[in-house]
């Protein structure tokens, strides 16, 4: 008498609590990834299009705060076409 030829998974209780359990945590996150992507791609583009439509919102932040720096010092002018004619400064320390 010949065998039947088809495939039959024979699982216990534990066997089928088991793949409930990893099938129910993998359908929650893939809703908690589905979720997140629902909420943040559209705050993601509501924050491109403000950006884009008013730079200078985020300089301005940014401005004030290097506005308070002060740089001193002595400077020289050097014109690139007289480079080999000024002398080397020998005050240099």
């Amino acid at each position: 008498m010949p065998q039947p030829m088809g495939f039959r998974i024979r699982l216990g209780w534990s066997g089928w609590l088991a793949l409930v359990l990893a099938l129910a945590i993998a359908g929650a996150i893939a809703l908690l990834a589905l979720g997140l992507f629902i909420i943040l791609v559209p705050v993601m583009v509501l924050g491109a299009l403000v950006h884009y439509f008013f730079p200078g919102l985020g300089r301005r932040r940014q401005a004030q705060r290097h506005a308070q720096d002060i740089v001193e010092g002595e400077y020289r002018v050097i014109d690139p076409t007289r480079l080999e004619l000024d002398p080397p400064p020998s005050d240099r320390t």
